[in-house]
């Protein structure tokens, strides 16, 4: 009787152990879930990198979206091929911006934001419309890696000199500046075509009307199905509530 006594205790022992493990086990998947992981790539004026460091007005509306569901929502900044790695493997749940829509990549549904296209040109060479025939021909036009071409640049006689490096848009535009290109194709030219902003008393901008490009958010395709509807269904409804376009436009009234 005695042993049977000192077994059962052992046992007991034993048991609270393994719930103990369990109990461990599953704070510490309870606490990696909590964290929302979203890659970013430099998308001025959206997604700015400075000094490692990312900010902008996307981080900003999407920490509004996720931040009341996920104890921490890391932002980090990638190169677009290593983000997209990173997506398919799972070590990130969310990218943006996502240029074009790729098969096999899960998108949050209608697009955060569409952007006209445009080329910006020193206020001396300005051309108005982009459309006229030969009107690109012969002129070196520096264009970001990733931004999708609209069909004009392949019926003109126009060199194409994609631009590399970290913060591309505004490299861009200081090589035009010096003249080292003839012109540039900017995904969102409004965005530093306005009043608002100095370097518009140097440059101007035409736009490619028609050619506008959604830009999306991507899910990573390692999340359970229940953990893409919640994160869909947050994004749905702050989208109706409140786009992103009128979100920026708040944040342009209150400047």
């Amino acid at each position: 009787m005695l042993s049977f006594i000192k077994g059962l205790e052992m046992l007991t022992k034993s048991s609270e152990r393994c719930i103990s493990l369990l109990v461990y086990f599953l704070f510490i998947v309870s606490a990696s879930a909590a964290e929302l992981r979203v890659a970013v790539t430099e998308y001025s004026p959206h997604v700015n990198v400075e000094n490692g460091q990312v900010k902008g007005p996307a981080l900003q509306y999407l920490r509004s979206i996720f931040e009341t569901s996920f104890e921490k929502v890391t932002f980090v900044a990638m190169p677009n091929k290593r983000a997209l790695l990173e997506l398919n493997k799972g070590t990130i749940d969310i990218l943006f911006p996502l240029e074009q829509q790729n098969k096999g990549i899960t998108v949050f549904g209608e697009p955060i934001l569409n952007v006209v296209p445009g080329i910006c040109f020193k206020k001396d060479t300005y051309i108005p419309i982009l459309s006229a025939p030969g009107a690109l021909d012969d002129l070196d036009i520096g264009v970001p890696p990733t931004l999708p071409l609209v069909p004009i640049f392949s019926r003109s006689f126009v060199n194409i000199k994609v631009i590399e490096g970290s913060n591309v848009l505004n490299r861009g535009i200081q090589l035009l500046l010096r003249g080292r290109i003839d012109g540039f194709y900017h995904p969102s030219p409004i965005n530093v075509y306005h009043y608002n902003n100095p370097l518009s008393k140097k440059i101007a901008c035409s736009l490619f009307y028609g050619y506008s490009e959604p830009i999306y958010l991507a899910l990573s395709n390692k999340l359970s199905n229940k953990e893409r509807k919640k994160l869909q269904a947050l994004y749905k409804k702050n989208m109706s509530e409140k786009s992103y376009e009128h979100f920026l436009l708040d944040l342009r009234l209150n400047l």
